[in-house]
């Protein structure tokens, strides 16, 4: 299926792309890119995996802007390619500092990596939004690792990246979190829970994982992604964007009012891609 692409396919907007060649490659265009969030950047490493397994090598195209590709660079997504992807355009020359209380670099997410990688998250969220605030966004965050490990494992991996904002531009204190695996998909997930064998789109099933108490298992487990949405202050704006399979939703939470749209997208993803965003007025 992963191969199985014609023309150019938007990874998450028209700015970033993929495409495949006749050559087995697939191309990841980021020359359009004029801003890369946490979510770009776990995307096409978990994209570029995902077509390694399968014998596929990428290219990525870097960003014609040199401020973009510096980013990139600096947030290691580089680093993150598999063995043998080919890198078109120019790596600045990189003069790096420690940016560990605001920035959590692409990473591999597994069973071993998980402890450390939350452990610094929760630094950085409390650093940023307070002891308070930043304790409840944290175990938003714990839910996405929490998913990711447990039914998005896969032989590729998961990756995951976050960034804080200060709020002195945007006039937000801010945390940007992003989680993609390359598993089984939330629709394949839930249907191994016979409750879930009527659920037959990627769409319907992301509408499923969002309300409390759906699980892939019969295991009793908590409420989940519900829990994330919910787990905020009423001063918070929670944003939290899922794909998987054809699948698209977004969800947001402005003090006690909630909205859930989904929709199905004409580009399929291998496993799950979430995005959280949780602001705050400084």
């Amino acid at each position: 299926m992963l191969l199985e692409l014609a023309g150019r396919h938007p990874l998450l907007r028209d700015s970033l792309a993929i495409h495949s060649t006749d050559d087995r490659r697939i191309v990841l265009d980021a020359r359009r890119l004029l801003f890369a969030s946490p979510l770009d950047l776990t995307a096409t490493a978990a994209t570029a995996h995902a077509h390694a397994a399968v014998d596929a090598e990428a290219t990525l195209l870097l960003p014609d802007s040199k401020d973009v590709t510096a980013y990139v660079q600096r947030m290691d997504l580089l680093k993150a390619l598999p063995p043998g992807t080919q890198v078109e355009g120019v790596v600045p020359e990189e003069f790096r500092s420690d940016r560990s209380a605001t920035l959590l670099e692409v990473a591999a997410l597994r069973p071993d990596t998980a402890d450390a990688i939350s452990e610094r998250l929760g630094r950085v969220a409390t650093q940023h939004l307070g002891p308070r605030d930043g304790r409840r966004v944290f175990k938003g965050i714990g839910e996405l690792i929490d998913n990711a490990i447990s039914h998005g494992a896969s032989t590729c991996g998961a990756f995951i990246a976050a960034q804080a904002y200060s709020g002195k531009t945007t006039g937000y204190r801010r945390l940007e979190i992003a989680v993609c695996d390359t598993g089984i998909g939330v629709l394949n997930h839930l249907r191994l829970n016979p409750e879930h064998a009527h659920i037959t789109t990627s769409a319907e099933a992301l509408e499923h994982a969002v309300r409390p108490g759906v699980s892939g298992t019969r295991d009793t487990r908590g409420n989940g992604l519900p829990d994330l949405l919910a787990g905020t202050s009423d001063t918070a704006a929670t944003r939290l964007v899922l794909r998987s399979g054809d699948g698209l939703l977004r969800a947001g939470r402005l003090r006690r009012a909630a909205v859930t749209r989904s929709t199905s997208t004409r580009a399929p993803v291998q496993g799950t891609w979430s995005w959280l965003r949780v602001s705050y007025r400084p």
